[in-house]
This record gives C-alpha cells, sequence and structure tokens, in this order.
C-alpha cells in the first residue's frame, strides 16, 4: 500500500509525468475499475485491461487540463471514462469469432456479449464497489496510524455494535476512553475519506 497523501497532492505528481505517481495512482483507482468491470461478467484480465485503459484515459485528461472539478468528483470522472471503456471494449469482443449462442456461456449464464445494465444500474453497480474500496482504504490506514487498543475500541463499538461497556471490560480501559476512542478514530476516517476523492 503506498504511503498516504491526498488525491490532490497524488494528481499533481501525476501531472509531471511521476512514473511512482502513476503506480500509486494505479493502485489506489485500480481495484474497484477492475471489480465494477467483473460485474458487468468481464473475464479477469479483460478487466484489467479496462482498468488500465480507464486510468490512462483520466491521467491524458487531467495532464490536459480537461478534469472539470465543478462537474463533480473523481469517482463521478472514473466512472464516466470506466463506461466509455466498457462499452468499446463490449463493441470489440462483439466483432471477433466466439463459440455457442450470442449472449450466454456454454452454461447458459449471461456473459459481456448480453446488453449492458442501463447506465443508472450500472451507475448504482459502480458506487457500491467505488464505496467499498474507499471504506477499506481507509479503515487499512487508520488502523495503522492508533493503538491497537485504541482501534480496537473503535471497532468493536462502531463496527460489531458491541456496548461501551463490554469494550470496556474487554480492553481494561475506561467507557470514556472507548467513547473516546471510537469519535478520535472516525474523526480520522471521514479525514480519510474526503482526501481519497476529493481533488482542490
Amino acid at each position: 500500500m503506498d504511503s498516504w497523501q491526498t488525491t490532490t497532492l497524488l494528481l499533481q505528481r501525476l501531472r509531471d509525468l511521476d512514473d511512482e505517481a502513476w503506480n500509486q495512482f494505479a493502485e489506489r483507482f485500480g481495484p474497484p475499475i477492475t471489480r465494477f468491470a467483473r460485474k458487468l461478467a468481464l473475464p479477469e484480465h479483460a478487466a484489467e485491461d479496462l482498468a488500465q485503459n480507464a486510468l490512462g484515459a483520466f491521467a491524458r485528461a487531467y495532464r490536459e487540463g480537461r478534469f472539470d472539478r465543478e462537474r463533480g468528483r473523481l469517482s463521478a470522472w472514473l466512472f464516466g471514462i470506466a463506461h466509455k471503456e466498457a462499452l468499446r471494449l463490449r463493441r470489440d469482443l462483439a466483432r471477433q469469432p466466439r463459440q455457442g449462442p450470442a449472449g450466454a456461456d456454454p452454461t447458459g449464464q449471461t456473459t459481456f456479449f448480453s446488453a449492458l445494465p442501463d447506465e443508472s444500474r450500472l451507475r448504482d453497480t459502480w458506487d457500491e464497489q467505488w464505496e467499498r474500496h474507499a471504506l477499506d482504504r481507509c479503515v487499512a490506514l487508520a488502523r495503522a496510524e492508533f493503538e491497537p487498543t485504541t482501534f480496537r475500541a473503535f471497532e468493536l463499538t462502531a463496527i460489531r455494535d458491541v456496548p461501551p461497556a463490554a469494550v470496556a471490560s474487554e480492553l481494561g480501559i475506561t467507557r470514556n476512553a472507548v467513547y473516546l476512542a471510537k469519535h478520535r478514530v472516525l474523526s480520522r476516517l471521514a479525514e480519510l475519506r474526503e482526501g481519497f476523492e476529493s481533488v482542490a
């Protein structure tokens, strides 16, 4: 995992053709695009290709000054690019010879050659993958920043919904310390989540 920095700083480095920034950008934003593509029934290698193509298209647009912050958040821009890449890839793959009936694999399951869901449903799929990735990443970053007891108190109360008194007893700390731990971690998660996507 890359050392944490805001996406604003990462994109500034990306504009300067920094190879390491590209690697970090791809590591940060490639997984939700790949998972989105897999939800469209693309095979793994094609999903990874789609993610690389989408990230490359975004990087070129950003370097050329075509990323308009006023038109939405980074996730919306990446969705638009990933959606276009999916449509393009679907057209390209449809031109290739394939065996079996169109729209189904030999087991009868829907494939990428079937009609894609409408854009609204695709956006819901995208949002789900994006939020899951962002939360997982921010939680992992926060876990590394806090003492184990502090993070465990947050985890038990905020995620597992264990009563604060039980958490205090289990961890050997006061209930006030449990509340403080939960507040501190939640505040940091909010900061990380904002920095994950916002571009100043």
